[in-house]
Formats: structure tokens, sequence, C-alpha cells
């Protein structure tokens, strides 16, 4: 996780520890190929960098959204490097049940349905957010 911070770019690619007392009403809500997937809302919110006009200058500004709806994923077989696993719409961080000790990975949630059918319709169209090979 520290290589891939290291060598991130942009500030709302870097993948962060969320304590998970920082998440609220966490709620299973299905169990995919990888394992258990749940929605919670993380207080932090998500970052985000926001543009604000000056004149004819640009001022970007580092900015967290105020809540934020996320999916943390259960990591089931986590000593592989999975691939399949890691082609999420966005990651935001990894967090860790105090009550289980299980680890999560947060990534953004989708309410659109099943995330498989949405990968296989829109997988093409999403922006490369992490190269497994830096986790």
């Amino acid at each position: 996780m520290k290589t891939y911070q290291l060598i991130t770019w942009r500030y709302e690619d870097v993948i962060e520890w969320i304590p998970f007392n920082r998440l609220s009403e966490v709620k299973k809500i299905g169990k995919g190929g990888f394992g258990l997937v749940y929605k919670a809302t993380w207080l932090d919110g998500i970052r985000k960098v926001e543009t604000i006009k000056d004149g004819g200058n640009d001022i970007y500004k580092r900015v967290r959204e105020p809540t934020s709806t996320v999916a943390p994923k259960t990591l089931v077989s986590s000593k592989e490097n999975n691939n399949d696993f890691l082609k999420e719409l966005a990651i935001y961080g990894i967090t860790q049940n105090t009550i289980t000790k299980e680890y999560l990975m947060v990534f953004q949630y989708d309410d659109k349905g099943s995330l498989y059918k949405y990968l296989r319709k829109n997988f093409s169209n999403l922006p490369g957010r992490l190269n497994c090979k830096y986790l």
C-alpha cells in the first residue's frame, strides 16, 4: 500500500487506511465471488479536487465529500494477487473490522445492480485506478 501511495500522482487516487469506526451503518448486502459485500457510510468522505476559477487562473483545492456511501468488501484469499478482485470502480482504502479482525477493501458503491453486470457492460470505459502489483 505504501509503495502505491508513493507513486500515485493524483490526490483522489491515493488509497488510505480507513479506521473502521469512521464507517457507520455497515450493513451486509450480499455475497460476491470474492467475499462478502457491505454498504456503509464513510464519515470522512471521498477525496476529490475542486477547481476554482480565479480570473484566468485555475486554483485546485483538495477537499472531501461530507459523507460518502461506500462498499467495503472482505478480502477472501487476500494472500493471492487476484487481478479480477481489484478491477473495481474505484478503490478508496483498506479497513479492518475491529470485532472480527477481518480486512476489507473500501470501494465505490454502485446501486445499479450487480457489480459483475456493471463491469461486463462498462469495464472498457472505466479509468485505470490501480495497478495490482503495488498492493
